[in-house]
């Protein structure tokens, strides 16, 4: 990889939560023999339980889908990373579909670059713990929503914990197919919950914007 190159992926990286706080020189000296950039086209698929390579992916540009099996489990956009939970454990599955929703370009960190990173630099080992630890939460907090009793409680958890400011706006950005996923009920339920919701003052609509009241 050239200097140039090697330069680059490393402000890529660096851009990611879990690489920011990344000794530079330490980083930068690890990816030049550890990584490199993939392209993929849209609706390729990235990863799947048939096609998973031990490694941490960086989106540059571009944005993907992860689900698994027919169930949104996230949306990926630049400088989001995946792969990170599956390197060191013993269960050697991808369990998750990763498709890119448009053309898509990725750097990929090899887990032999990963294990010299977790050995030499302290910092980079204190942002893989605190990704970790986000990820717990992501599935608690994904639990919960599987385990509501109702379509209409599901739904104000998922505004709740994706408002965007003090006055409780929160902008869907995912189309009403994929949230009726995330959420696991159907998308005629969604649209009757959300008109309910609507109807009863507890939200207002203005586009895709949601305001909680």
């Amino acid at each position: 990889m050239s200097k140039q190159k090697e330069f680059d992926i490393a402000e890529y990286f660096k851009k990611a939560d879990i690489f920011s706080c990344s000794n530079e020189e330490i980083l930068k000296d690890v990816l030049k023999n550890h990584a490199e950039i993939k392209s993929f086209k849209k609706g390729e698929t990235v990863f799947s339980e048939e096609n998973f390579i031990p490694c941490i992916c960086v989106i540059l540009e571009g944005s993907a889908i992860v689900k698994k099996g027919e169930t949104v489990i996230s949306r990926l956009k630049k400088y989001d990373l995946y792969g990170a939970a599956f390197l060191y454990n013993d269960i050697s599955v991808f369990r998750n579909t990763v498709t890119a929703l448009s053309p898509l370009k990725v750097a990929v960190l090899s887990k032999n670059g990963t294990d010299i990173l977790l050995k030499s630099d302290p910092d980079f080992s204190l942002g893989y713990i605190k990704y970790l630890s986000h990820r717990v939460t992501f599935l608690n907090e994904k639990i919960e929503g599987y385990t509501a009793q109702s379509a209409e409680e599901k739904l104000m958890r998922y505004l709740k914990k994706n408002s965007q400011n003090q006055n409780g706006q929160c902008e869907i950005t995912v189309s009403m197919k994929e949230l009726s996923s995330v959420l696991c009920i159907s998308r005629a339920s969604l649209y009757r919950v959300l008109d309910s919701l609507e109807q009863s003052g507890k939200i207002r609509r203005e586009d895709k914007k949601i305001f909680i009241i």
